[in-house]
């Protein structure tokens, strides 16, 4: 972007500004270049989108989503074990197979993603298991 580009004024929560402001330090982005990054990525989806995106702001679309995939396997993770408990059972199934993490990813770079989130579970007491990193088996 240049200083050229159209500017305006944007109000929002405290909390959110708050939000936005480390997730732009976490990705050594200033905080305008954080919200354009995820405003336009929210566009990405849009069907009526047909503009072709250089291949370099795809990748760098790609590696911002891609941090986001350890909190996400951590929330169904979370939800998982919160139904098994309300239902009494002794171990949680959480899904994600929607996630693609068998396509696309790097083996190497897949680990990485996963083992935050295995580990957090592991030092709570939990045992886990993938099936194939399409399910994760989280046994209490």
């Amino acid at each position: 972007m240049s200083r050229e580009d159209p500017q305006f004024k944007l109000r929002m929560p405290t909390e959110l500004r708050n939000l936005a402001d480390h997730a732009a330090k976490a990705a050594g982005r200033s905080l305008n270049a954080e919200l354009v990054a995820r405003i336009e990525a929210s566009f990405i989806s849009d069907s009526e989108t047909e503009r072709l995106l250089p291949a370099k702001r795809a990748r760098e679309l790609s590696l911002m989503a891609r941090a986001e995939i350890p909190k996400e396997i951590r929330r169904r993770a979370i939800s998982a074990i919160g139904k098994a408990v309300r239902l009494g059972h002794s171990e949680a199934i959480a899904s994600l197979e929607d996630l693609d993490l068998d396509a696309g990813i790097p083996d190497g770079e897949l680990e990485d993603l996963v083992s935050e989130v295995v580990e957090e579970l592991e030092r709570s007491g939990y045992k886990v298991k993938w099936d194939d990193i399409t399910t994760l088996w989280i046994e209490f």
